[in-house]
Protein backbone atom coordinates (compact mmCIF):
# COMPACT_ATOMS: atom_id res chain seq x y z
CA UNK A 1 0.00 0.00 0.00
CA UNK A 2 1.67 3.29 -1.04
CA UNK A 3 1.77 6.18 1.42
CA UNK A 4 -1.03 8.39 -0.28
CA UNK A 5 -3.20 5.01 0.52
CA UNK A 6 -1.76 5.06 4.12
CA UNK A 7 -2.81 8.81 4.32
CA UNK A 8 -6.48 8.55 3.05
CA UNK A 9 -7.30 5.67 5.46
CA UNK A 10 -6.07 7.73 8.53
CA UNK A 11 -8.17 11.18 7.19
CA UNK A 12 -11.59 8.98 7.25
CA UNK A 13 -10.59 7.36 10.05
CA UNK A 14 -10.28 10.70 11.61
CA UNK A 15 -13.05 12.40 10.12
CA UNK A 16 -15.29 9.69 11.53
CA UNK A 17 -13.58 9.84 15.05
CA UNK A 18 -14.37 13.52 14.92
CA UNK A 19 -17.88 13.02 13.52
CA UNK A 20 -18.79 10.66 16.11
CA UNK A 21 -17.63 13.13 19.04
CA UNK A 22 -19.57 16.15 17.83
CA UNK A 23 -22.38 13.66 17.67
CA UNK A 24 -21.89 13.03 21.18
CA UNK A 25 -21.52 16.70 22.24
CA UNK A 26 -24.54 17.66 20.09
CA UNK A 27 -26.72 15.12 22.44
CA UNK A 28 -25.33 15.52 25.44
CA UNK A 29 -25.91 19.25 25.34
CA UNK A 30 -29.49 18.62 23.71
CA UNK A 31 -30.33 16.62 26.56
CA UNK A 32 -29.05 18.84 29.66
CA UNK A 33 -30.23 21.87 28.06
CA UNK A 34 -34.08 20.59 27.86
CA UNK A 35 -35.98 21.75 31.98
CA UNK A 36 -36.88 19.80 33.95
CA UNK A 37 -40.52 18.79 33.93
CA UNK A 38 -42.38 21.01 36.93
CA UNK A 39 -42.35 19.43 40.10
CA UNK A 40 -46.24 18.25 41.15
CA UNK A 41 -48.97 21.10 42.31
CA UNK A 42 -51.07 18.32 44.20
CA UNK A 43 -49.95 19.75 47.41
CA UNK A 44 -50.25 23.36 46.40
CA UNK A 45 -53.48 23.59 45.15
CA UNK A 46 -55.98 21.22 46.41
CA UNK A 47 -58.73 20.08 43.62
CA UNK A 48 -61.98 22.18 43.57
CA UNK A 49 -64.84 20.40 45.66
CA UNK A 50 -67.94 20.05 43.08
CA UNK A 51 -71.36 20.32 45.33
CA UNK A 52 -75.08 20.19 44.40
CA UNK A 53 -76.52 22.68 46.37
CA UNK A 54 -80.24 24.79 46.36
CA UNK A 55 -80.44 28.58 45.30
CA UNK A 56 -83.33 30.60 45.96
CA UNK A 57 -84.97 33.07 43.31
CA UNK A 58 -88.00 33.76 45.56
CA UNK A 59 -89.54 32.38 48.45
CA UNK A 60 -91.73 30.36 46.34
CA UNK A 61 -89.26 29.60 44.07
CA UNK A 62 -86.01 27.06 44.86
CA UNK A 63 -83.87 24.95 42.35
CA UNK A 64 -80.44 23.19 42.58
CA UNK A 65 -77.40 24.28 41.60
CA UNK A 66 -74.23 23.01 40.96
CA UNK A 67 -70.74 24.95 42.06
CA UNK A 68 -67.48 24.36 44.24
CA UNK A 69 -66.49 24.92 47.26
CA UNK A 70 -64.44 27.48 46.81
CA UNK A 71 -67.37 29.57 45.69
CA UNK A 72 -69.12 29.06 48.34
CA UNK A 73 -66.11 30.54 50.72
CA UNK A 74 -65.53 33.72 48.67
CA UNK A 75 -67.56 34.30 45.73
CA UNK A 76 -70.49 37.23 46.23
CA UNK A 77 -72.16 36.82 43.31
CA UNK A 78 -72.76 33.39 44.73
CA UNK A 79 -73.76 34.29 48.30
CA UNK A 80 -76.48 36.37 46.19
CA UNK A 81 -78.34 33.60 45.11
CA UNK A 82 -78.18 31.97 48.66
CA UNK A 83 -81.15 32.10 51.20
CA UNK A 84 -80.00 30.93 55.07
CA UNK A 85 -82.14 27.95 54.27
CA UNK A 86 -80.09 27.11 51.41
CA UNK A 87 -77.15 27.37 53.29
CA UNK A 88 -78.22 24.85 56.11
CA UNK A 89 -77.68 22.60 52.89
CA UNK A 90 -73.92 22.94 52.50
CA UNK A 91 -71.84 20.92 54.33
CA UNK A 92 -70.97 22.02 57.89
CA UNK A 93 -67.31 23.39 57.25
CA UNK A 94 -67.64 24.92 54.22
CA UNK A 95 -70.97 26.17 55.39
CA UNK A 96 -69.32 27.78 58.44
CA UNK A 97 -66.30 29.69 56.56
CA UNK A 98 -68.12 30.90 53.63
CA UNK A 99 -71.03 32.25 56.10
CA UNK A 100 -68.10 33.93 58.37
CA UNK A 101 -66.07 35.05 55.07
CA UNK A 102 -69.64 36.96 53.99
CA UNK A 103 -70.29 38.32 57.44
CA UNK A 104 -66.53 39.78 57.46
CA UNK A 105 -67.03 41.34 54.14
CA UNK A 106 -70.81 43.01 55.03
CA UNK A 107 -69.00 43.97 58.45
CA UNK A 108 -70.21 47.49 57.90
CA UNK A 109 -73.49 46.86 57.14
CA UNK A 110 -74.88 44.71 60.15
CA UNK A 111 -75.64 47.52 62.61
CA UNK A 112 -75.03 50.77 61.01
CA UNK A 113 -77.97 53.40 60.63
CA UNK A 114 -75.62 56.08 58.80
CA UNK A 115 -75.35 53.29 56.42
CA UNK A 116 -78.99 52.17 56.35
CA UNK A 117 -79.85 55.41 55.91
CA UNK A 118 -78.18 56.04 52.87
CA UNK A 119 -78.47 52.92 50.78
CA UNK A 120 -81.00 52.40 48.00
CA UNK A 121 -83.46 49.91 47.27
CA UNK A 122 -81.15 48.87 44.72
CA UNK A 123 -78.61 48.51 47.44
CA UNK A 124 -80.31 46.10 49.66
CA UNK A 125 -80.96 43.90 46.56
CA UNK A 126 -77.44 43.11 46.25
CA UNK A 127 -76.67 42.68 49.67
CA UNK A 128 -76.92 38.53 50.12
CA UNK A 129 -79.84 37.47 51.76
CA UNK A 130 -78.17 36.10 55.09
CA UNK A 131 -76.78 40.04 55.74
CA UNK A 132 -80.05 41.43 55.04
CA UNK A 133 -81.61 39.23 57.96
CA UNK A 134 -79.58 40.55 60.40
CA UNK A 135 -79.71 44.70 59.44
CA UNK A 136 -83.12 44.34 59.48
CA UNK A 137 -83.39 43.03 62.83
CA UNK A 138 -81.18 45.78 63.92
CA UNK A 139 -83.66 48.23 62.07
CA UNK A 140 -86.73 46.89 64.30
CA UNK A 141 -84.54 47.31 67.21
CA UNK A 142 -83.08 50.73 66.56
CA UNK A 143 -86.75 52.02 65.96
CA UNK A 144 -88.36 50.00 68.41
CA UNK A 145 -86.16 52.15 70.72
CA UNK A 146 -85.92 55.29 69.00
CA UNK A 147 -90.27 55.36 69.91
CA UNK A 148 -89.75 53.94 72.96
CA UNK A 149 -92.65 51.55 71.67
CA UNK A 150 -94.40 50.15 74.70
CA UNK A 151 -92.43 52.50 77.22
CA UNK A 152 -95.60 54.12 78.10
CA UNK A 153 -97.28 50.76 79.75
CA UNK A 154 -93.77 49.68 81.10
CA UNK A 155 -93.53 46.83 78.67
CA UNK A 156 -89.96 45.31 78.55
CA UNK A 157 -88.04 47.20 75.80
CA UNK A 158 -86.41 43.83 74.60
CA UNK A 159 -89.33 41.77 74.67
CA UNK A 160 -90.75 44.81 72.60
CA UNK A 161 -88.29 45.05 70.11
CA UNK A 162 -87.96 40.76 69.69
CA UNK A 163 -91.68 40.88 68.83
CA UNK A 164 -91.48 43.18 66.21
CA UNK A 165 -88.91 41.41 64.37
CA UNK A 166 -90.62 38.34 64.70
CA UNK A 167 -94.01 40.38 63.56
CA UNK A 168 -92.02 41.51 60.23
CA UNK A 169 -90.59 38.00 60.06
CA UNK A 170 -94.19 36.47 60.20
CA UNK A 171 -95.51 38.99 57.32
CA UNK A 172 -92.45 39.02 54.92
CA UNK A 173 -89.46 36.92 56.17
CA UNK A 174 -87.73 39.98 56.08
CA UNK A 175 -87.97 40.42 52.11
CA UNK A 176 -88.00 43.69 51.36
CA UNK A 177 -89.73 43.36 48.10
CA UNK A 178 -92.30 41.05 49.45
CA UNK A 179 -95.87 41.96 47.74
CA UNK A 180 -99.17 39.88 48.86
CA UNK A 181 -102.32 40.29 46.61
CA UNK A 182 -105.75 40.49 49.23
CA UNK A 183 -108.97 39.01 47.96
CA UNK A 184 -110.20 42.35 46.94
CA UNK A 185 -107.32 42.84 44.74
CA UNK A 186 -105.02 45.28 47.03
CA UNK A 187 -101.84 44.62 47.50
CA UNK A 188 -99.77 44.57 51.08
CA UNK A 189 -95.93 45.60 50.23
CA UNK A 190 -92.62 45.72 51.74
CA UNK A 191 -91.75 44.30 54.89
CA UNK A 192 -93.91 45.54 57.12
CA UNK A 193 -96.69 43.82 54.71
CA UNK A 194 -98.41 47.54 54.98
CA UNK A 195 -101.61 47.45 54.12
CA UNK A 196 -103.73 50.26 51.81
CA UNK A 197 -105.55 51.40 54.68
CA UNK A 198 -102.71 50.96 56.78
CA UNK A 199 -100.36 53.41 54.23
CA UNK A 200 -103.66 55.73 54.01
CA UNK A 201 -104.30 56.52 57.56
CA UNK A 202 -100.28 57.07 58.02
CA UNK A 203 -100.39 60.00 55.81
CA UNK A 204 -103.65 60.95 57.55
CA UNK A 205 -102.02 60.73 60.78
CA UNK A 206 -99.03 62.49 59.49
CA UNK A 207 -101.17 65.33 58.62
CA UNK A 208 -102.53 65.67 61.50
CA UNK A 209 -99.40 65.98 63.37
CA UNK A 210 -100.13 62.36 65.16
CA UNK A 211 -96.82 60.59 63.74
CA UNK A 212 -93.34 62.17 62.58
CA UNK A 213 -93.36 60.74 59.38
CA UNK A 214 -95.29 59.94 55.93
CA UNK A 215 -94.49 57.62 53.27
CA UNK A 216 -94.69 57.25 49.56
CA UNK A 217 -95.68 54.27 47.79
CA UNK A 218 -92.38 53.02 47.00
CA UNK A 219 -90.48 53.91 50.43
CA UNK A 220 -92.65 51.19 51.69
CA UNK A 221 -89.87 49.10 50.05
CA UNK A 222 -86.91 50.46 51.50
CA UNK A 223 -86.13 48.41 54.39
CA UNK A 224 -84.87 51.67 56.76
CA UNK A 225 -88.26 52.83 56.54
CA UNK A 226 -90.55 50.24 55.89
CA UNK A 227 -88.76 49.32 59.88
CA UNK A 228 -89.92 52.65 60.99
CA UNK A 229 -92.89 52.12 60.03
CA UNK A 230 -93.62 48.88 61.54
CA UNK A 231 -92.66 50.59 65.09
CA UNK A 232 -95.07 53.52 64.12
CA UNK A 233 -97.92 50.88 62.96
CA UNK A 234 -97.49 49.02 66.78
CA UNK A 235 -97.34 52.10 68.82
CA UNK A 236 -100.67 52.96 67.38
CA UNK A 237 -101.88 49.26 67.79
CA UNK A 238 -100.39 49.49 71.48
CA UNK A 239 -102.66 52.53 71.90
CA UNK A 240 -105.72 50.87 70.51
CA UNK A 241 -105.25 47.75 72.85
CA UNK A 242 -104.61 49.78 75.93
CA UNK A 243 -101.27 48.24 76.12
CA UNK A 244 -101.97 44.53 75.51
CA UNK A 245 -98.80 43.54 73.47
CA UNK A 246 -100.39 40.29 72.29
CA UNK A 247 -103.55 41.97 71.37
CA UNK A 248 -101.42 44.70 69.64
CA UNK A 249 -99.50 41.74 67.58
CA UNK A 250 -103.44 40.62 66.48
CA UNK A 251 -104.04 43.87 65.49
CA UNK A 252 -101.02 44.00 63.53
CA UNK A 253 -102.56 41.64 61.18
CA UNK A 254 -106.29 41.99 61.84
CA UNK A 255 -107.20 45.39 62.42
CA UNK A 256 -108.44 46.23 65.97
CA UNK A 257 -112.05 45.32 65.25
CA UNK A 258 -111.07 41.69 64.59
CA UNK A 259 -108.12 40.81 66.71
CA UNK A 260 -109.89 38.49 68.92
CA UNK A 261 -110.98 36.27 66.47
CA UNK A 262 -109.25 32.88 65.20
CA UNK A 263 -107.40 34.52 62.39
CA UNK A 264 -106.21 37.03 64.86
CA UNK A 265 -105.17 34.24 67.86
CA UNK A 266 -103.32 32.23 65.07
CA UNK A 267 -101.67 35.03 63.62
CA UNK A 268 -100.13 35.45 67.45
CA UNK A 269 -99.26 31.95 67.36
CA UNK A 270 -97.05 32.04 64.52
CA UNK A 271 -95.82 35.29 65.61
CA UNK A 272 -94.79 33.75 69.31
CA UNK A 273 -93.26 30.50 67.52
CA UNK A 274 -90.81 32.45 65.08
CA UNK A 275 -90.06 34.50 68.08
CA UNK A 276 -88.99 31.67 70.32
CA UNK A 277 -87.13 29.67 67.30
CA UNK A 278 -85.64 32.32 65.27
CA UNK A 279 -85.59 35.38 67.22
CA UNK A 280 -84.62 34.03 70.28
CA UNK A 281 -82.20 31.65 68.51
CA UNK A 282 -83.87 28.23 70.14
CA UNK A 283 -83.28 24.99 67.91
CA UNK A 284 -83.03 27.37 65.24
CA UNK A 285 -81.99 25.71 61.60
CA UNK A 286 -77.90 25.66 61.48
CA UNK A 287 -77.29 28.65 59.21
CA UNK A 288 -79.80 30.88 61.04
CA UNK A 289 -77.88 29.69 64.50
CA UNK A 290 -74.30 30.63 63.23
CA UNK A 291 -75.20 33.77 61.59
CA UNK A 292 -77.44 34.85 64.93
CA UNK A 293 -74.76 33.81 67.20
CA UNK A 294 -71.58 34.88 65.29
CA UNK A 295 -73.40 38.57 63.81
CA UNK A 296 -73.63 39.43 67.65
CA UNK A 297 -69.96 39.03 68.25
CA UNK A 298 -69.49 41.02 65.48
CA UNK A 299 -71.30 44.07 66.60
CA UNK A 300 -70.13 43.77 70.52
CA UNK A 301 -66.58 43.86 68.74
CA UNK A 302 -67.48 46.76 66.53
CA UNK A 303 -68.91 48.73 69.26
CA UNK A 304 -65.95 48.04 71.57
CA UNK A 305 -63.65 49.15 68.20
CA UNK A 306 -65.44 52.27 68.30
CA UNK A 307 -65.32 53.16 71.96
CA UNK A 308 -61.30 52.74 72.08
CA UNK A 309 -60.93 54.64 69.05
CA UNK A 310 -63.24 57.66 70.84
CA UNK A 311 -60.86 57.31 73.80
CA UNK A 312 -57.40 56.39 72.44
CA UNK A 313 -55.20 58.26 74.16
Amino acid sequence: MTNAYRVGGVAVIAAAISLAIADRWLRVTTVQSIPSPPAPTSGLFAPPVILEIMVTASLQQRAPWITTDAELRDNVEMWKRMHLADWSLVPEAIRLEGLNNMLLRYRHTLNNPAAWDQMTVFEWDATPQPIRTVAYRRMVAYWSGFYDVGGPYDLPPALVAETLAAIVMSESWFDHRAHSVNRDGTIDVGLAQASPYARQRLRELHASGRVDMSLVESDYLNPWLATRFVALWMMLMLDETAGDLGLAVRAYNRGSANASDRLGAEYLATVQRRLTRFIRNNDAPPSWNFVWRRSRELIRASRQEAINYRFRP
